[in-house]
């Protein structure tokens, strides 16, 4: 589906666009590239700008850290403004090269699953008893957990979704609005697709098109905060520490979870990671390529048992900084 972009009109806006373009044209989505330099276009209307220089004035204001951001997207701000700097450079405009800040992937720590831990929290969700005062819940749950691990949905992605998004007759979700209002389908493996139809089947009936998916008592789609303080009582049936809002486990990390038993999976297989990745990433609805790539070493911490066959297989291919996809936001 094509889509317009809205264009670029601070005072880098010629070469804004001209970079993007120049991404696009290798190949590169840059769709987060594009969103960065959305803001940075309106944060550069504050300064005078004279033959598209970049100056030390703009270049320290916009590397300043922001209320509330974490350190990855701190840094990803940084190095695109790096980018832009050196193309300008190249172009014959002055440039300030914008200064590097340490990186860390994000204030919260990656928790991957075992396949036995995995195991035990599904065995807990089926358990689950009715209740009147949710009358859905012990039926949405169980496919809602599973569709997190078998297809590795952001919760948001789940939360958000309608009735017409689950199409059962082609085992496909649409998505629509993700992060970075992304838009992708996802398709589904034959068991995860007949428990859709099942959970439609008894609980859509007579629903309009757009109603939620997944639905409270009163009709209106759960929250994340909700689902997150669900998961973490789960995770006491389960037997599963939960260590602190910063260590985990969060439900976020189901979606971890997916990816690295898909690429601890295709490891020892001896797959082709390079020709995997890419679609893997678009499957999980990544950014970009370099966001799938860290759980190469978040997979070989997890199982320490395929980091030779990860070395093998992906050479240099480990990141130092972090994906430019900020996972952390829901």
């Amino acid at each position: 589906m094509s889509r317009t972009y809205k264009p670029f009109t601070g005072p880098f806006a010629p070469m804004l666009t001209e970079f993007v373009a120049q991404k696009r044209a290798l190949g590169y989505r840059y769709m987060a590239g594009y969103w960065v330099f959305r803001k940075f276009d309106s944060f550069s209307m504050n300064y005078d700008v004279v033959d598209y220089a970049l100056t030390r004035e703009i270049v320290e204001a916009w590397g300043q850290k922001q209320p509330n951001e974490s350190d990855v997207y701190w840094t990803n701000r940084i190095l695109y403004l790096q980018q832009f700097a050196a193309f300008l450079n190249g172009q014959g405009y002055s440039e300030h090269t914008a200064k590097m800040h340490k990186s860390r992937r994000s204030q919260f720590k990656a928790y991957v699953f075992t396949h036995e831990e995995m195991k035990k929290i599904l065995e807990v969700i089926d358990t689950m008893d009715y209740s009147p005062c949710s009358p859905y819940k012990h039926l949405a749950f169980p496919l809602l957990y599973r569709m997190l691990y078998g297809c590795g949905f952001r919760i948001s992605e789940l939360l958000n979704l309608k009735l017409s998004d689950v199409d059962t007759e082609n085992a496909l979700v649409h998505v629509l609005h993700a992060k970075n209002d992304n838009e992708r389908f996802v398709p589904m493996a034959e068991t995860l697709n007949l428990r859709c139809k099942n959970y439609i089947a008894t609980v859509h009936q007579d629903h309009a098109p757009d109603h939620p998916f997944f639905f409270k008592k009163d009709g209106s789609a759960y929250t994340v905060s909700g689902i997150e303080k669900h998961f973490r009582e789960m995770l006491w049936f389960a037997g599963i520490p939960y260590r602190g809002q910063k260590n985990g486990p969060r439900v976020h990390d189901i979606r971890h979870t997916f990816i690295c038993h898909r690429l601890n999976s295709w490891a020892r297989e001896k797959a082709d990671l390079m020709t995997l990745i890419p679609i893997l990433s678009k499957y999980v609805g990544h950014t970009g390529v370099p966001s799938t790539q860290w759980y190469l070493k978040l997979t070989a911490e997890a199982f320490p048992d395929v980091m030779e066959a990860m070395e093998q297989l992906t050479g240099t291919v480990f990141p130092t900084i972090g994906g430019f996809d900020n996972e952390q936001e829901q």
